[in-house]
Parts: structure tokens; C-alpha cells; sequence
């Protein structure tokens, strides 16, 4: 039981934060712009090698069989004919404009996942596309160049050679991971996005080659039907590749985002009977955070230096300045002790158990990356420190009217 919920967290956490950040719509620009630029990079591929091998008849790529018909010819006709009037310069300028959405789209997708508050460097934003572009024109042409030779030499098996091909594929999208965006996640975290989506790609692309005759394709739509297969097979690679970005960030932050949806589901709002049952208790992962405090005892002392944040689970806490003027008490589903992280200052109180109570002792860090990544949690503070002001206003102005 434990195994599936641990799975069922992830996968939950994973899908969740997919929708939320609009993927889908970004892998469809990244399929989009992949189409469209690919032309000047299977030219270029189709010229490297066609200087080399003077019978090239057909290429495979990952799945994609396609024969090239008269390539000296259609290359002859590329780079003599290509830039010349009207259409040429149209045919130039949407090529590039293809290859920026294509950047662009991987680019913004990878930032809405790996968000960073940090001032942006516009050079390095401009720059990575250009660079993201070339680097996929490079594996084109790697790939394309040994399918060749596997097809001249047969020095391995086809099967071999796929997996040759999505090995690479993965290197590549390993690589994006760790430097594209502006935040990027720790090597490990980004290794298994990375084999996520190489995975993920290689079963769908195997259920297309076994279960989807393109020939009917080809007799309903003609031309078309080849560039629908195509089109489909393009956009669930970049609808994986966005997924294991996804998968990457819950990896990275998996202690985070369980503490947020815990403070969620445990708060005032409705949730499903299954975030419930996978959210709502700090079992598994965030087991290590948890504190017990029996009824009296001293949780922190005013003008300790600790930095840890505390959440109660259940309980209530006294807050006081000296041993007998107490100024606040926190119940359950609320925290207390941020302050001094916040301020980085020492502690301005000290925190007694009124009952025996049970919280969560998060580390800075942990804490910080929930702010920053769940709004929610941001409100939660926000309307504990308000409501705090508030009852400490009201009790300044009653002592006040007693004083006089």
C-alpha cells in the first residue's frame, strides 16, 4: 500500500502541475516549430552526406521511414534557387521564425516548470535559443549520418541502432534539462526526467510502428497521411519531453510539494476523496519533519538562534515574552517561528506547548522552496502574520485602557 501511494503521489504531483502550467500547449509549439525547421536541417544533412555516399536512396530516423527522391537535384535546386525573390526571402525568414518558435517554446515550457525569481539574463535568453537550435540540427545530422553507415556497413542490428538513436535522444534532453532553464534542476533529478520521456517516447512510437497501418493513411490522405503519422509522432515526443521536465521538478522538490498539498488538503477547502487519502497525512518522505511536544515543555526560547520553521499537525502553542505574559496562542494547521527566518533574527519570543502537540520542524530551505512554488502557502503566511498583528493591536489597546 505503501508502494502505491508513494507512486500515485508522484504520478498525481507530476499531471498536476502539467495542466496547471499550460504544457500541452507548449509542446504543441515545440511540434509546430520542430516541423517547420526541420527542412533546413535535413538539407544540410542530406548535403553532408550526399558529398560522401552518391547512392542514398532512403534514411531512417527513430521510426520515421521516409524515402528521398532526386536528393542532388532538390539540394542543387535548395541552394541555387532558394533565396532568390520574393518567395525565397519569405521561405528564408519563416524557416528562421520556425526554428526561434521551436527554441522559444522548449525554452518558456522549461521555465514555467523550473521557476526562478531571480533577475533574468537576457543575453543568455537570447543566446540559448540560437544555441538549442544548432544543437538539434547537430543531432539530426549525427543520426542521419549513422543510419547511413548502419545501412552501408551493417555493422549492427536495426534494433541496436534504435537504441543507438534514443540513447542519444536522451543525452540531448538530459543536456536541456541541466542548462536551458533559468533554474535548472540537480543532475540526478534531471537523469530521471530524461529516461521518463525517452521511455515513455519508445513505447508510443512502438505502438505506432505495430498497431497503425500507414498505408490506409496513405490512400485516404495521400502525401497527407505521411505527415499526420509524422506530425503525431512529433508532438508526443515533445508532449514526453515536457511531462519528464515535469517529472524532473517533482523529483527535485518532492518534499515541497508534499508539504503544500498537505497544508491544503488538511485546510478548510474541499478535496477529493484521493488527494486525501494521498496527501493528507505526513507519512513517507516528510515522516523525518515530525515533532512530538508534551503538554508544558519548551519548543524554542526567546533569543535562540535556531531557523526552523514549525507547522502544527495538532495541538496548540503559547507564545510568550516573559514567563508570564503570554501574547498569542497558535491551534493547529497554522505556523509559527517563521519570523525569525524571515527577519534573520533571533527568536523575538519564547514557544511553549499549551497541550501535547505534534508539528512538523521544517528546514529553511524546505520552507523556502514551498513559498516559491505554491502561491498558497505564500496567503498562509500572509494571514497568519496579519491575524497575529491584529490580536497583539487589540491586546496593546485593552492593556492601554487598563493602564489609565
Amino acid at each position: 500500500m505503501n508502494f502505491v501511494k508513494k507512486i500515485g503521489q508522484r504520478v498525481w504531483l507530476c499531471f498536476m502541475d502539467f495542466g496547471k502550467n499550460g504544457l500541452a500547449n507548449h509542446a504543441a509549439a515545440g511540434a509546430y516549430g520542430f516541423l517547420l525547421s526541420l527542412t533546413p536541417a535535413a538539407l544540410i544533412a542530406a548535403s553532408l552526406f550526399s558529398a560522401v555516399f552518391t547512392n542514398i536512396e532512403e534514411t531512417d530516423f527513430l521510426g520515421f521511414s521516409q524515402n528521398v527522391f532526386g536528393v542532388e537535384e532538390t539540394i542543387d535546386r535548395f541552394f541555387t534557387n532558394f533565396n532568390t525573390g520574393l518567395i525565397g526571402v519569405f521561405s528564408i525568414v519563416s524557416m528562421f521564425w520556425a526554428a526561434v518558435v521551436l527554441a522559444f517554446s522548449m525554452q518558456r515550457g522549461l521555465n514555467s516548470i523550473f521557476i526562478d525569481k531571480k533577475p533574468v539574463n537576457m543575453l543568455k535568453n537570447w543566446l540559448i535559443p540560437l544555441c538549442l537550435e544548432l544543437a538539434v540540427i547537430a543531432v539530426v545530422v549525427v543520426f542521419v549520418l549513422s543510419a547511413r553507415f548502419v545501412h552501408e556497413f551493417l555493422f549492427m542490428k536495426r534494433w541496436l541502432f534504435d537504441v543507438f538513436c534514443l540513447a542519444g535522444l536522451g543525452a540531448l534532453i538530459f543536456g536541456v534539462y541541466c542548462t536551458i532553464p533559468n533554474s535548472p534542476p540537480k543532475w540526478k533529478s534531471a537523469l530521471f526526467g530524461a529516461i521518463l520521456c525517452i521511455i515513455s517516447y519508445a513505447f508510443v512510437s512502438a505502438f505506432f510502428n505495430l498497431f497503425i497501418n500507414p498505408e490506409r493513411y496513405y490512400l485516404m490522405y495521400g502525401k497527407l497521411g505521411g505527415i499526420i503519422g509524422i506530425l503525431a509522432k512529433v508532438y508526443f515526443f515533445f508532449l514526453f519531453f515536457f511531462i519528464g521536465a515535469q517529472f524532473a521538478f517533482t523529483v527535485e522538490f518532492l518534499d515541497a510539494l508534499l508539504f503544500t498539498k498537505l497544508i491544503t488538503v488538511n485546510g478548510e477547502r474541499k478535496y477529493s476523496l484521493i488527494e486525501r487519502f494521498l496527501f493528507s497525512s505526513v507519512e513517507g518522505r516528510l515522516w523525518k519533519y515530525r515533532r512530538f511536544y508534551k503538554k508544558g515543555e519548551t519548543i524554542f526560547l526567546k533569543g535562540e538562534k535556531s531557523r526552523a520553521i514549525f507547522y502544527i499537525l495538532s495541538g496548540e502553542v503559547g507564545v510568550y515574552l516573559t514567563a508570564d505574559n503570554k501574547i498569542a496562542s497558535i491551534v493547529e494547521h497554522n505556523f509559527f517561528g517563521e519570523m525569525g527566518h524571515m527577519l534573520s533574527s533571533m527568536r523575538s519570543a519564547t514557544a511553549k506547548a499549551e497541550t501535547d502537540l505534534v508539528a512538523m520542524s521544517l528546514p529553511p530551505a524546505l520552507f523556502n522552496a514551498a513559498l516559491r512554488i505554491d502561491q498558497n502557502t505564500d496567503v498562509k503566511i500572509i494571514e497568519t502574520l496579519s491575524k497575529r498583528l491584529q490580536d497583539t493591536n487589540e491586546k496593546l489597546l485593552k492593556l492601554a485602557g487598563e493602564t489609565r
